[in-house]
């Protein structure tokens, strides 16, 4: 069995290798794909690549261009052990990864590629375990992670997948709060002696709680500030108020990496 999934491999990169042929002139396709070849330093670096990885398997993290969110790397120590269980070392890339970067011989411009050896060695990892492997694995060190962590509760909406809902009502990630200051002030009616003025704003209840994995709400804090102070007699009533709306609106838990878990959740009440 190992004989013959060693054969499979190997056919797999003498396959690559023979679809390295220039595509135009001055273009060439490689393991990570077409390059200029004019790049040298790139084709070296996929060259280099290639003779190390018989000796040494490594997982690049390379570092992605621009603004990293930062929990980016969160599943970093989780993905260090898979990948030891198979034998696989871990590295960082030397530089940031850059979509635009160019160079120029004595007639044209032409593009160049970033972290070609780091990008030819998690290929070479692809095709010996699977076309989807650096994927699925750091998939299931996040998962990990996500598990490790699972009763503490998240920063909505840091920590959570990319644009989860929270309140489904709003049908939407950036109308989630609009919505929920709508639902609030559909039924609300303010106390009777309270002072209100043109300009609204009477006051500002900034209201913290936690929406549990499985939908309920918890931990709910309400702060108050009035615009007239003569109106602080009213702070018990809309706590009351702005906690049984909480406790009673329809909210969904939020997800992490596809995984339902416990957020806090912040937003501030004001007319």
């Amino acid at each position: 069995m190992k004989k013959l999934f060693t054969l499979f491999f190997i056919t797999q990169i003498l396959l690559v290798e023979a679809q390295e042929k220039n595509l135009d002139k001055n273009s060439v396709q490689t393991i990570i794909g077409i390059i200029d070849k004019r790049d040298t330093n790139c084709l070296s670096e996929i060259k280099r690549a290639k003779m190390d990885f018989k000796n040494k398997e490594v997982l690049f993290n390379i570092i992605a261009e621009g603004y990293l969110d930062s929990n980016y790397n969160r599943h970093h120590p989780y993905l260090i052990n898979l990948l030891k269980e198979k034998g696989i070392n871990f590295s960082q890339s030397n530089h940031p990864e850059f979509s635009s970067f160019w160079s120029s011989d004595n007639e044209n411009r032409y593009p160049l590629v970033t972290n070609c050896y780091c990008k030819a060695s998690n290929e070479l990892l692809n095709l010996k375990y699977g076309k989807n492997f650096i994927k699925n694995i750091e998939r299931k060190a996040d998962s990990l992670y996500v598990l490790s962590r699972i009763d503490t509760p998240f920063e909505y909406p840091f920590g959570v997948d990319d644009y989860c809902l929270i309140y489904p009502k709003a049908g939407d990630f950036l109308e989630q709060k609009i919505q929920i200051q709508k639902d609030f002030f559909s039924s609300f009616v303010f106390p009777k002696n309270f002072i209100q003025s043109n300009e609204k704003r009477d006051f500002r209840a900034k209201t913290k709680f936690t929406i549990n994995r499985d939908n309920s709400t918890s931990n709910i804090s309400v702060k108050i500030e009035f615009k007239n102070s003569k109106n602080e007699q009213f702070n018990n009533f809309l706590i009351d108020q702005i906690t049984e709306f909480v406790k009673h609106a329809n909210w969904q838990a939020a997800v992490s990496n596809g995984i339902k878990v416990n957020t806090n959740f912040e937003i501030i009440f004001h007319n």
